[in-house]
């Protein structure tokens, strides 16, 4: 099941890539920024700001699960969306002329998504790119993410997993051996507060972690990426005990993700509140000052 496919890519690791967004995470971070990709099924995502209170979806829903009873902007009524009467029939999404409703998930086999992949391969080459792994979180789906990051190898694309830890050990393993590089979060190290942040304890996601760095030829190959949360874990004391953590490893590279306050709008597509809306980034000379922390410790920082 996948979220998004998106094409030249330059944020989701080394070069022009071709990023996977699956669908379905075991975690609930407060902060995530992709909610829609939380469910591990289809979801009916509408985008108000498209919406030009047409009323067709209201008439073809067979329902009664939409009314024209939503946000006013700019003196255009938009749609409220009754998600306890929806079946996710999906009908509403093909009579809305303004895209302002979508699907939110695909099914795709492992082979043809490789195979629509494949005729990136001279960008990939000419920019030291490849194919990026994400989600949701692709533990979640690991039958189809090890076929695929198999199969795009077999075309000599270069494979890039993103992962927050959260998942199978066998199932990690095995993809990790199909993988070129591997983006690990760590958000917290302190597991009830993980679990307070997050949903779940971190005690399978460190497990994980210290297996991986067991394995043949792939600590070189990890990255562990900390998203950046003010208030959360983003103070310095936080940083310098997470890059500490990761020097004890023996991993080499660390990457700081910056927080981006623009995920509110994502919550309204799927009738979600975002509770930490009014959380600010900040500014860049913040984490200029966090990136020479983590290179003081011996750590290299790892660029998008």
């Amino acid at each position: 099941m996948v979220l998004d496919i998106d094409r030249f890519s330059t944020h989701d690791g080394p070069g022009i890539r071709t990023a996977v967004f699956l669908k379905g995470c075991p975690l609930s971070c407060r902060w995530c920024h992709s909610p829609e990709s939380q469910s591990a099924g289809e979801e009916l995502l509408y985008q108000r700001m498209r919406c030009t209170g047409c009323g067709a979806c209201v008439s073809a829903c067979p329902n009664g699960a939409i009314t024209q009873d939503g946000e006013v902007i700019e003196g255009i009524t938009g749609i409220f969306i009754h998600r306890e009467k929806c079946v996710r029939c999906f009908t509403c999404v093909k009579a809305c002329p303004s895209h302002a409703l979508r699907k939110g998930g695909m099914e795709y086999s492992a082979e043809d998504l490789a195979l629509s992949i494949k005729p990136d391969v001279p960008f990939f080459k000419n920019s030291g790119g490849g194919v990026t792994l994400t989600g949701g979180e692709p533990l979640a789906q690991p039958e189809f993410s090890f076929e695929l990051l198999r199969r795009c190898r077999d075309f000599g694309i270069d494979t890039l997993l993103e992962t927050c830890g959260h998942g199978s050990w066998k199932d990690l393993e095995r993809i990790a051996g199909v993988c070129s590089l591997i983006y690990f979060d760590i958000k917290l190290l302190d597991s009830r507060q993980h679990r307070e942040w997050t949903g779940v304890p971190n005690t399978i996601i460190h497990e994980n972690l210290l297996n991986l760095c067991k394995m043949d030829n792939v600590i070189d190959k990890i990255a562990i990426r900390v998203p950046c949360i003010p208030g959360v874990n983003d103070d310095i004391g936080s940083i310098r005990e997470i890059a500490q953590f990761t020097t004890r490893l023996g991993i080499r590279n660390m990457q700081l993700l910056p927080y981006n306050s623009m995920a509110g709008e994502k919550y309204r597509w799927i009738g979600r509140t975002y509770s930490m809306e009014k959380i600010e980034t900040r500014d860049k000379i913040y984490y200029d000052e966090l990136n020479r922390l983590v290179e003081s410790t011996g750590l290299s920082i790892t660029q998008s």
